[in-house]
């Protein structure tokens, strides 16, 4: 196993991880890099970096908004980029709800300025119900591409929509306004024909131009993407206006074929290529809809995301060129804008050398959140102490370690998640919303996606590092404990044992459990830092399910 040294002088190596990999270790002489100062991992601690970052993110969608129609700017401080953008006005519809629970923005403040951009976009040109990419600030279309003059963008439009489905579920109080906004949103619902851009076929084009009558040749679906929120809002639209269950199975599933198990890294997956794709791919579409409910009876998608997750930091751990000095601290590879030393252009970077040019994007490891907390964690300690960063609206798009060179500019589709994801980690706000809403559920069930899941019993959530063979865990910030969630076919009583590397059962906790997903807290009086514990769970039947922790 190769972790590599760490260049920072605050830190220092800990004796923390099970050997795993290397022949004649015993079971504390595999190190893991944590830092010095262990207080530094605190609940206070991370939870003021989290309010700090999540809040100065959220202002890019009110200080950094158009004014006069409350559009997000598809980016900040470039002339190309001076547009406004659909999907990361969608993006910034879900972090003005955060805002609202928050307390950064007034409910009134908030739903003045949703008002503000569903009536701008009731007024711009519309293809097929279906919004632009882009639009000036007039209202004008403005044109992604050259093949996309004066057309619509069903994928842009899709992430608009997930904005929509939290806002009107959100925004459900009897006032003048709210009333409002949920009457807009179901009239846009109503209209958007999803049909019209499968050209009597069951594929699905991503854009259409009404001046020239051509379809893209890009279609939605055949390969693993951010673009499946398309289909699970296409089925659950109005009869006439939907696709049917029949062709997502024949477009988008591919009848079976976007099923290819793959492992990389000894993390076993079914979706996507070679260690999956940018990180993207597992934020866009599960900003609203949660991983943790989904399961089409081949993928959990949950699983499916944090392995995502866990596969993109092994490989800048591990298998990315040294010169790029990724460590615990810097990863992350994601789709974002470059840096003036290397190529000054959004690109998709990824966990391959061919897409990866040691650039990394904070919004890659921060919009992971959810999936794997204590590395994203180390990842904003990071990146509060790389001041060079710190950008209008919380921290720049991209920075190289290798040299220092930082992209302090913002950009609409990276920001969003972040404040989205972190909230979903903290609270769950945007996916419980989201989750109960009809809409939500009915695509759900008719792309045949069941929510709950079920499973066997144990600690399905968890997906212990392959490095490691181990599960690190962290006190959740706001709760102030450690939390585990478990699986039970039955319920009954349950208990889990916290049992520390010589066998001595340090902790026990006892419970009662209903059948499905359950959680378990436990506090930290009794744990050394930074050790190898075990959880043992006991259900009714007596046997034990086992996971194999750090607990940091």
């Amino acid at each position: 196993m190769f972790i590599r040294k760490r260049m920072i002088a605050t830190l220092f190596i800990a004796s923390v991880l099970m050997c795993s990999t290397v022949t004649g270790c015993g079971e504390d002489e595999i190190t893991y890099v944590v830092e010095k100062n262990d207080a530094t991992y605190s609940p206070d601690r991370i939870r003021q970096l989290l309010d700090t970052w999540q809040h100065k993110t959220f202002n890019y969608f009110t200080d950094g908004a158009d004014p006069a129609s409350g559009m997000a700017l598809e980016g900040s401080g470039r002339t190309q980029d001076n547009v406004l953008t659909t999907g990361g006005t969608g993006f910034g519809l879900m972090a003005l709800v955060v805002g609202t629970e928050r307390g950064w923005i007034s409910r009134d403040q908030a739903a003045g300025q949703i008002l503000r951009i569903l009536n701008f976009l009731d007024k711009v040109d519309r293809y097929e119900g279906v919004w632009s990419h882009w639009y000036n600030f007039d209202g004008s279309q403005h044109a992604f591409e050259a093949a996309q003059e004066e057309a619509g963008d069903i994928v842009e439009t899709s992430f608009l929509v997930s904005g929509f489905l939290c806002v009107e579920q959100y925004f459900n109080a009897m006032t003048d306004k709210e009333i409002e906004i949920r009457k807009i949103i179901d009239r846009f619902w109503n209209t958007i024909n999803w049909r019209h851009y499968a050209n009597n076929s069951d594929e699905l084009s991503w854009y259409w131009s009404q001046k020239t009558g051509e379809f893209s040749e890009l279609k939605v679906g055949g390969n693993w993407n951010e673009t499946w929120s398309v289909w699970l809002q296409a089925l659950a639209a109005p009869e006439g206006h939907n696709m049917t269950p029949e062709q997502y199975k024949k477009s988008w599933l591919r009848n079976g074929a976007l099923y290819q198990p793959r492992n990389s890294y000894g993390y076993a997956y079914k979706l996507g290529w070679d260690r999956i794709g940018p990180l993207f791919f597992s934020h866009y579409s599960f900003l609203g809809y949660n991983p943790r409910q989904m399961h089409d009876g081949t993928v959990f998608y949950w699983d499916q995301n944090v392995k995502h997750t866990m596969i993109n930091r092994h490989y800048c751990l591990t298998d990315a060129s040294k010169t790029y000095l990724y460590d615990e601290g810097n990863w992350g590879l994601s789709a974002c804008y470059g840096t003036p030393d290397a190529e000054w252009v959004y690109h998709a970077r990824e966990a391959h050398p061919d897409h990866d040019d040691g650039v990394i994007t904070p919004t890659a490891a921060l919009s992971a959140y959810p999936y794997t907390p204590f590395y994203s964690t180390q990842v904003l300690l990071s990146l509060d102490k790389r001041t060079a960063l710190y950008g209008e609206y919380g921290f720049g798009d991209a920075y190289r370690p290798s040299t220092g060179s930082v992209e302090k500019r913002h950009l609409a589709i990276d920001q969003g998640p972040i404040v989205v994801m972190i909230e979903n980690y903290r609270s769950g706000l945007i996916w419980n919303l989201m989750m109960d809403n009809p809409r939500v559920r009915r695509g759900l069930e008719l792309a045949g996606v069941t929510a709950p899941a079920s499973f066997d019993d144990g600690f399905h959530i968890a997906v212990p590092n392959t490095l490691t063979g181990r599960y690190d865990m962290m006190r959740h910030p706001d709760r102030l404990r450690y939390e585990i969630d478990f699986y039970l076919a039955q319920g009954g009583e349950v208990r889990l044992e916290v049992v520390a590397a010589d066998g001595t059962v340090v902790h026990t906790v006892q419970t009662s459990a209903h059948p499905g997903e359950n959680q378990v807290a436990f506090d930290s009086d009794f744990i050394r830092k930074g050790r190898n514990y075990e959880l043992r769970l006991s259900g009714a039947d007596g046997t034990p399910h086992q996971l194999p922790v750090v607990l940091h």
